[in-house]
């Protein structure tokens, strides 16, 4: 059953989106694990359920490495199966140590204390996942219910306010299934509160516009993996920006991460030259995706501001790199040593970098993957001046013909909700897209265009609940949950002990 539900589950996220699959083969793994035995069973079980979900969500990681990298087929095979299984460990664990607090026999009243505390394990197991190799929340259950009513809770709890609700329902929906009529009817009356407050909540402005609105314009080269740092097409693809990027006026112009396949010292001194005239002569600010040299051997994955009117560029280097892609963590070498990749262990930014200030507006740059966590979306909000608009940056063709990209695209909708800024996505091959405050896509470049989307975009000031103080609230809850199923667990004991074998 576990794995059955686990091979369904992707379904309720991007790009198909179906929520309430999601939502149902939790409730099947709510189920299952509940019907255990032994928390050796429930880590069985759950690791099972993880394990499917992973494997048929992330499976595309597979064809990244033995594709897209050179590596080999059994080293893939490996590399793919370590992979799956280390994410399925955050859904084993918090299934067997709920099975360690939850008992079996218990009243219907302390059953439904079991509830809360389920859905808080599997949220702190989703949580954890964003704390190593700095972070993969892919598929955490909250990016499925950004198109929910339950949207209007993530500025306030973030992604993982909505993954507590979300396994909340779950649990509770199998809960009132078996419970008499009076439960149902309460567990019916705490689901349409639920989204009854968040389609409140939704309502809200937590942000206000700043300024004016900026012109923008978006480049998706679309350029292959394959070509993108093969040095017989390298000239080419610099060709191919440059004239674009110089094509037409913007207040801002975007290419991808590293759209210029060389380092900053190695672009044609004319091409520079030409970029700066032309922003001098249009007022555009360019933003343009090229590494930099650092202090160490290697350098930075960059973005390098072109402004009107100053000789010099001001630059972003990346602060959270990618694990395996961008650095080795400790003890993997012999396996990022196998991957045939350009610009591989790079040396992180400081995290104390000012946004680039164009007109009234600041922009926060996230590289990639670093929309895979709010920690650096927060960051450009945490100190004066304050982000109004953010910049995403990225280069999936890694990952094309996969679900990745439009996966890769709710996690940024989801940054942009939980912060309260707009987010403008640049990616070489898709998905482009410019994204509200509110996480709604305005507009956006399909997968493997090759084109520029134009369009405006309105910065916004101020802050929302979650942006001031992150995931602590949500945590605070997710702790009293498990506490109070602990508590429950031995006052349960404790009359147990009192009893005879007989009354037993």
């Amino acid at each position: 059953m576990a794995s059955i539900a686990g091979l369904a589950a992707p379904v309720g996220w991007a790009p198909l989106a179906w929520w309430p699959v999601a939502l149902l083969c939790h409730a099947v793994l709510f189920l299952a694990v509940s019907r255990c035995r032994a928390i050796g069973q429930a880590a069985l079980v759950g690791g099972a359920f993880g394990l499917a979900l992973h494997l048929s969500g992330h499976g595309w990681i597979y064809d990244c490495l033995n594709t897209k990298t050179g590596m080999g087929l059994l080293p893939a095979l490996v590399g793919t199966t370590a992979f799956v299984s280390y994410l399925a460990l955050f859904t084993a664990l918090p299934c067997a140590a709920w099975r360690a607090l939850a008992l079996a026999g218990r009243s219907i009243r302390s059953a439904w204390v079991s509830v809360p505390a389920f859905a808080a394990l599997l949220t702190l197991g989703e949580y954890s996942r964003s704390l190593l190799f700095n972070g993969f929340t892919s598929m955490s259950l909250g990016y499925a219910l950004i198109d929910t009513w339950l949207a209007g809770l993530a500025p306030v709890f973030g992604v993982y306010g909505l993954s507590w609700i979300g396994f909340a329902l779950a649990a509770g929906a199998v809960l009132a299934l078996e419970s008499p009529l009076r439960w149902r009817l309460v567990f019916g009356t705490a689901l349409a509160f639920v989204f009854g407050i968040g389609a409140v909540i939704t309502q809200v402005e937590w942000v206000r516009p700043n300024g004016a609105p900026l012109s923008v314009r978006l480049i998706q080269g679309n350029v292959a993996q394959a070509k993108k740092f093969d040095p017989l097409h390298t000239r080419q693809q610099i060709a191919l920006y440059a004239q674009t990027i110089t094509a037409q006026p913007a207040d801002i112009i975007v290419t991808p991460e590293t759209a210029f396949p060389v380092f900053l010292n190695e672009l044609p001194g004319e091409l520079l030259e030409d970029l700066q005239r032309f922003s001098r002569a249009s007022g555009s600010h360019l933003l343009l995706g090229i590494a930099t040299r650092a202090a160490s051997a290697e350098g930075h994955n960059s973005v390098a501001h072109v402004a009107p009117g100053r000789e010099d560029l001001e630059q972003y280097d990346k602060v959270r790199l990618m694990a395996f892609g961008e650095y080795s963590p400790t003890g993997f070498g012999w396996f990022t040593g196998r991957l045939h990749i350009g610009l591989k262990d790079l040396e992180a930014g400081r995290a104390d970098q000012r946004p680039f200030q164009i007109g009234e507006q600041r922009i926060g740059t996230l590289i990639c993957q670093e929309d895979v966590t709010s920690v650096q979306a927060r960051r450009w909000l945490a100190n004066e001046p304050a982000a109004t608009l953010l910049v995403n940056p990225s280069n999936l063709a890694w990952f094309e013909g996969s679900a990745a990209p439009e996966q890769s695209q709710q996690l940024a909708r989801m940054r942009a909700l939980e912060v309260g800024r707009p987010l403008l996505r640049v990616a070489n091959t898709g998905v482009t897209s410019v994204v509200d405050h509110r996480g709604q896509v305005l507009s956006f470049l399909p997968a493997g265009a090759a084109d520029t989307l134009r369009g405006h975009v309105q910065g916004m000031q101020g802050l929302t609940p979650y942006a001031r103080r992150g995931d602590l609230p949500l945590l605070l809850i997710c702790a009293l949950s498990v506490v109070g199923l602990a508590v429950t667990h031995r006052r349960h004991s404790r009359v147990l002990a009192t009893l005879t074998p007989t009354e037993h």
